[in-house]
């Protein structure tokens, strides 16, 4: 691995750990967000705790800095000189983008759960069943209620279109999902024991 590749990493990382849900609810509330509704840094907990308009702003912050960590990243690659079609750049790219949303060190390691950075990078990376799999997740909330159902089903049906299809960065897309389903393990928990809240 080049030191290209490591900067980038770094860089995608640094950006993500910026959660606006942490962010824009200490600044309106004086709270950390992951101390109210769901005890989490996630956009569903925005809209919980924070309202529809807040939540809305939280989602597209999110989004937002997902693209701008992209677009830093290609800059970078192409100033440096590597190539921005590789399965190392792309892994790169996610990875990063990944692990400084959930593991963000300002936070004490302790981010957002995932979904929507998985989403995006997705959409970026590959859309040939982005919609696919998010239709499905949506059916699935709406016939159970339960967000974590769809997110999560939504997810691993990425996977496992990209496992059947054929994808470049298939360990990359293995690890992102597991850490979607480690940050949601006590949705999971809930999940099994019926106890998981409903929308």
């Amino acid at each position: 691995m080049s030191i290209n590749i490591v900067l980038i990493f770094v860089v995608v990382y640094i950006i993500n750990m910026f959660n606006p849900a942490i962010i824009i609810c200490k600044l309106k509330t004086k709270e950390d967000i992951r101390r109210l509704g769901n005890m989490d840094a996630s956009v569903y907990n925005s809209f919980k705790v924070m309202g529809n308009f807040t939540g809305i702003l939280v989602l597209l912050l999110t989004i937002l800095k997902v693209v701008i960590s992209y677009y830093c990243a290609k800059f970078i690659a192409l100033y440096l000189g590597e190539n921005i079609n590789t399965s190392l750049f792309k892994s790169t790219v996610i990875l990063g983008c990944m692990i400084g949303h959930c593991f963000p060190a300002i936070y004490k390691f302790n981010g957002g759960k995932g979904i929507v950075e998985f989403i995006i990078l997705m959409s970026i990376f590959s859309t040939r069943y982005v919609v696919v799999c998010i239709v499905v997740g949506i059916i699935i909330i709406a016939i159970t209620k339960v967000i974590a159902k769809g997110a999560l089903a939504g997810c691993t049906l990425y996977l496992i279109l990209s496992l059947i299809l054929g994808c470049s960065y298939i360990p990359a897309l293995i690890i992102s999902l597991l850490l979607v389903i480690y940050k949601h393990r006590e949705n999971i928990q809930r999940i099994i024991h019926k106890q998981e809240n409903t929308i």
